[in-house]
């Protein structure tokens, strides 16, 4: 021990931390700037302890990263601990932060995207559309036996096609030729037509629903379903209606109630006409233009708007500049009246000259101002369609 001191006071440590390293004993502060050597432990040379392996002799290690990380009282392994933990807290964080600013973008976008559809976009969903692959009823049907044979032939499609539209066209020659209210009193080859269509389209039907393998899916197909409501009216409409006449005595309109009633019953042959959206399965390029009508729908409402907006202000300019002036307030003498005007005359063109007197004959400047709403709508607006 007293070599031990020697030692620590020659290497110029204080008395009072010399004493501790001769016992052994670590500081319990110390010295930040120079490590403290420590006594060689008694041992051969070359032994661990005389080069200093931690058990009291050799200098004093410097603290590495993680002792100097570790708070006091903290094992590494609790440092490390802490460190991962903190890694996941930043790395959740960063996705948080990602997620959110991807979904501004995407809302940016959005808005961007602005009242017209993007022709790239368009585009691109045209092509889906296309690619996808086609719809088939006759998936549904059965594989083998007479109906199912008669559905899947070309020749009935196509000769269903052909009465859909003979019988679209012999609803306009019903219309202008047939004077009775009721079928029952109508001339016999008016009778003798709508029996024949409501027997065809009834088969029709029959045959469809005979071919399906599962009854209740026949009616989870679109067509299969809409024919179905027509034929349910063309079926009440002639052979129903006719059949509660007679039980009530025959006549025109007997037990149906009031004349008006039944011409109002006989529009329901209107919805007969909605058979021909059968053809644009026939027809694609029907279908085609129909989808591109829908997609462009948008960008029609907007652009009406913005119409509506400049007819509603120029309305009230020249409803406030025309009071008092009874030549022209007929033209323009309420704000609905004077819309109408801008909307006729200033946007559809129709008639601008007379406008334009009338205008004129009170002032040059509500001429120009007609002027500035004609550019504005007719010339600007209505080409934006």
């Amino acid at each position: 021990h007293s070599l031990g001191v020697a030692l620590c006071l020659c290497s110029g440590a204080p008395p009072i931390l010399a004493c501790r390293a001769a016992l052994g004993k670590v500081p319990d502060d110390p010295s930040p700037t120079a490590p403290m050597p420590m006594p060689a432990a008694d041992g051969p040379p070359g032994s661990p302890a005389a080069h200093g392996d931690g058990r009291g002799a050799g200098v004093m290690r410097e603290a590495g990263p993680k002792d100097k990380m570790s708070l006091p009282g903290q094992t590494a392994e609790s440092a490390e601990e802490q460190d991962a933990n903190h890694a996941e807290a930043m790395d959740a964080e960063a996705a948080a932060e990602h997620k959110k600013k991807a979904a501004g973008e995407a809302h940016d976008a959005k808005k961007r995207k602005g009242m017209f559809l993007n022709a790239q976009e368009m585009k691109e969903e045209i092509k889906r559309e296309m690619n996808k692959p086609a719809y088939d009823v006759t998936k549904l049907y059965w594989d083998r036996g007479i109906w199912q044979k008669i559905a899947r032939a070309k020749w009935f499609e196509n000769m269903t096609l052909s009465i859909i539209l003979f019988n679209a066209i012999w609803i306009g020659v019903d219309t202008d030729l047939n004077r009775a209210d009721v079928l029952l009193t109508a001339e016999p080859h008016f009778q003798i037509a709508e029996h024949a269509f409501c027997v065809y389209f009834s088969f029709e039907w029959y045959v469809r629903f005979m071919s399906f393998k599962v009854k209740r899916q026949g009616f989870t197909d679109s067509w299969f379903a809409f024919d179905s409501s027509l034929v349910a009216m063309m079926f009440l409409e002639t052979w129903v209606m006719t059949a509660v006449m007679l039980a009530a005595g025959g006549g025109e309109g007997a037990g149906l109630g009031d004349a008006s009633i039944l011409r109002m019953a006989r529009l329901l042959r209107l919805s007969r006409m909605a058979r021909m959206a059968r053809l644009f399965r026939a027809m694609p390029e029907l279908l085609i233009l129909i989808k591109g009508i829908v997609a462009a729908m948008r960008s029609v409402l907007i652009t009406l708007f913005l119409l509506f907006i400049l007819m509603y202000v120029f309305g009230i300019a020249f409803t406030q500049l025309m009071a008092g002036k009874p030549e022209v307030e007929l033209l323009f003498g309420t704000v609905v009246r004077s819309m109408h005007t801008l909307l006729l005359n200033g946007t559809l063109l129709d008639g601008v000259g007379d406008v334009v007197k009338a205008l004129g004959n009170e002032s040059w400047i509500f001429v120009v101002v007609f002027y500035i709403f004609v550019l504005l709508s007719a010339l600007t607006v209505m080409n934006m369609l």
